[in-house]
């Protein structure tokens, strides 16, 4: 009654002070021009709390391209074992926006006395073979530029990088199915030229490395150096994305030299590795008619997509006086997706010689098979399916057939239920179950889930309930807790994982973001893990702020129960075993603006703007959440209008200072994301920036199962 009260209020008011100001009107002298009046318009407050205006502020004109800029003065500590080191860091992130170059983006990561972390690199996971290999972290300092959209004529436009990048790759090295060619972390420069969405050329070289870092993102250099050249182009059919009867054809090479092991001396290897794939879309031989919808071809009632691909490799030893062998593979692998009226699918087969090869990463190799995969769905159900035959091409007997069948039913708009059960023989023969609960309440949502996995000494048995809880405006908070009781190599452990992620608004313009998860075992058994970012930044205003922030890490957490297929097996990349680690972080920052009037990312000057982040997170579960027990991923790029860059800091956390007000495309970058990790769908969204406010949007990467 009182808002209703207080429109009706306002509405007379207003009306009131229009009638009077035509009543006061002078009538003007014969021959003047009428004044100008502007016309009523009717406003009526909004429900909810009145957010307040900004204070006006006078700014001195500025000339120059738009440009902005944000420093930060990082003073650390970190502990490493029985190994105590302080350091300091010296981070900068800016843009500058031109009328004929394009956009440029610059982050720096400049750490002072940066701590060593020794570890373990593990390649396999649960069910498969595995190998340990140590490696040496050194947490170097991180930079990067990028130039995009640099116009030509004719359509064309040219994007650069340089600094700690990943090699560029054509578009359709991410293809259409579970196989894709991985992109080498270098230091080094990156250049391509490109007509969008019709032909692209790109060059690549510099010295191959990694990205690692713990409470802060730091890159290691010396594994080798690699080049790389490549282009795609579209040979035929009509243009544009939804194009019926497309055809696009992609070559790609690689070449790295001296590439060594992570901690492994006196052996190094060169590489040539060339690939080349050809992509057709159109209307599926049994359909009439390409049905509406949303996404790609392959989505649609009636469409096809269908993608070749053809790989080879060869090396041998960087010794010239080595009388080894060298090693040439090749593979190949046909992927295709269609849907029909009521299904979705996707199938593939695939072919891959041992010791294939890209670069200074491996392929999937000595693998032979073929994969199904149907999905059928309502809005209230959903029902699917996957099946992979597949077999070693060295002729050893490691014959495996996998099958996984899912699916979920929605009760109502409070209650839904899912399950997932995988089963896979040969070697490695291992079942798996999951089933959950999901619950809609005046608490917030909530999962409860059970997982258990049988297979060659090993059993598991995994219950937990995950809750994201009902808290005030601009505020976030989730939990996770499971006991796990489980049995590998015929030792017996039981253990609680828990997890705590919350983000609340404090006094004076404050913010905290917390993230812990972690596992004890229980009766003196198990080993322990913990992974905590504490965080808190605090405005002092005049683009000033204070930002204190706590980590830790200890232990590594334990791999999913769930079983894959042998494909899955043969795409993932190693997990790093890292030390006990404790930082503590103080920041002084400093963003400003200038140039034109300052014009905000994707504005123009003048126009008010406001702040864009979130979070590239691991989605272990594959419900699109960030849950508690699911951790960020560092490393990655994100763009914003395909036009500015930034990347996700040691916690998969990335921001946008000053975006301009409306709507945006953000895009995750899939190139850097760890194999056989990628976007469970299209990798932008649009997001609306308001005036001085915050927009989140957070990416989650699913792996295939």
């Amino acid at each position: 009654m009182k808002k209703r009260a207080l429109r009706t209020a306002l509405g007379l008011c207003s009306a009131g002070t229009a009638l009077a100001g035509a009543w006061a009107q002078v009538p003007a002298p014969a021959g003047a021009a009428p004044a100008a009046t502007a016309a009523y318009v009717d406003r009526v407050l909004e429900e909810g709390p009145v957010v307040p205006e900004a204070p006006a502020q006078t700014e001195e004109p500025s000339t120059g391209w738009p440009r902005g800029w944000s420093t930060e003065l990082q003073a650390s500590q970190q502990r490493s074992g029985s190994v105590k080191t302080q350091s300091q860091t010296l981070n900068f992130s800016g843009f500058l926006d031109t009328p004929n170059y394009g956009a440029f983006s610059a982050n720096l990561n400049l750490n002072r006395n940066p701590a060593p972390v020794y570890g373990y690199g593990v390649f396999g996971s649960s069910g498969s073979s595995y190998s340990v290999l140590p490696f040496t972290a050194s947490n170097n300092s991180t930079w990067r530029i990028d130039q995009r959209a640099m116009p030509f004529d004719g359509g064309w436009f040219g994007n650069s990088a340089i600094g700690n990048i990943n090699m560029a790759n054509t578009p359709l090295a991410r293809g259409v199915g579970r196989v894709f060619l991985p992109s080498l972390p270098i230091e080094g420069a990156s250049v391509s030229i490109e007509q969008p969405g019709r032909t692209q050329f790109n060059a690549s070289a510099g010295r191959l490395g990694y990205f690692d870092g713990l409470a802060f993102q730091g890159f290691s250099a010396g594994r080798g150096t690699a080049a790389s050249v490549g282009a795609q182009t579209q040979i035929a059919g009509g243009d544009g994305p939804l194009a019926l009867g497309r055809t696009d054809a992609a070559v790609q090479f690689v070449e790295a030299r001296n590439v060594s092991t992570n901690g492994v001396t006196g052996y190094a290897r060169d590489t040539r590795t060339l690939w080349g794939a050809v992509s057709w879309q159109g209307l599926a031989p049994w359909a009439d008619a390409l049905g509406s919808g949303t996404g790609g071809i392959g989505d649609r009632v009636g469409g096809m997509r269908v993608q070749a691909n053809l790989v080879h490799s060869a090396g041998r030893p960087s010794d010239a006086t080595s009388q080894a062998a060298s090693d040439s593979a090749t593979g190949g692998w046909v992927d295709a997706a269609w849907r029909t009226d009521w299904l979705q699918q996707n199938a593939s087969v695939f072919y891959f010689q041992p010791s294939l090869r890209w670069g200074s990463d491996t392929l999937p190799n000595n693998l032979r098979g073929a994969s199904w995969r149907g999905d059928i769905s309502t809005r209230q159900w959903q029902l699917g399916g996957s099946v992979e035959l597949s077999d070693s091409v060295s002729g050893a007997s490691q014959r495996s057939l996998y099958a996984n069948a899912f699916g979920r039913y929605r009760f109502d708009s409070r209650d839904a239920i899912s399950g997932n059960v995988a089963a896979r023989s040969g070697s490695y023969a291992a079942q798996s179950a999951q089933v959950t609960w999901e619950h809609q309440s005046d608490w917030g949502y909530t999962q409860w889930r059970t997982e258990v996995a049988h297979g060659v000494d090993l059993r598991v048995l995994r219950t937990g309930v995950d809750h994201a809880w009902r808290v005030g405006e601009a505020q976030t908070l989730s939990t996770s807790l499971a006991i796990e009781q489980s049995s590998r190599s015929g030792t017996s452990l039981r253990a609680v994982y828990w997890g705590l992620l919350g983000t609340t608004p404090l006094v004076a313009g404050a913010r905290l973001d917390l993230s812990l998860r972690g596992s004890n075992g229980i009766g003196g058994n198990g080993t322990r893990f913990l992974s905590a970012n504490a965080r808190l930044a605090w405005p002092l205003g005049s683009g000033w702020s204070f930002i204190t922030q706590i980590t830790a890490s200890r232990g590594q957490e334990a791999l999913d129960p769930t079983v894959v297929s042998a494909l899955t097996t043969a795409t993932l990349q190693p997990t790093l075993v890292v030390p006990s680690t404790r930082s503590f972080m103080l920041v002084l920052r400093y963003e400003g603006r200038a140039g034109s009037a300052s014009a905000p990312i994707g504005g123009a000057p003048g126009v008010g703007d406001g702040r864009l982040e979130g979070h590239v997170f691991f989605d272990q579960n594959n419900n699109g959440r960030r849950e508690a027990n699911e951790g960020g991923v560092a490393g990655v790029t994100v763009r914003i209008d395909r036009r500015y860059v930034t990347q996700t800091d040691a916690q998969g956390f990335y921001s946008f200072p000053s975006v301009a007000g409306g709507s945006h495309e953000v895009e995750l970058v899939q190139d850097n994301l760890p194999l056989p990790w990628s976007s469970p769908g299209s990798p932008t969204q649009r997001v609306d920036i308001r005036v001085r406010g915050t927009a989140v949007a957070d990416f989650p990467v699913q792996k295939d199962r």
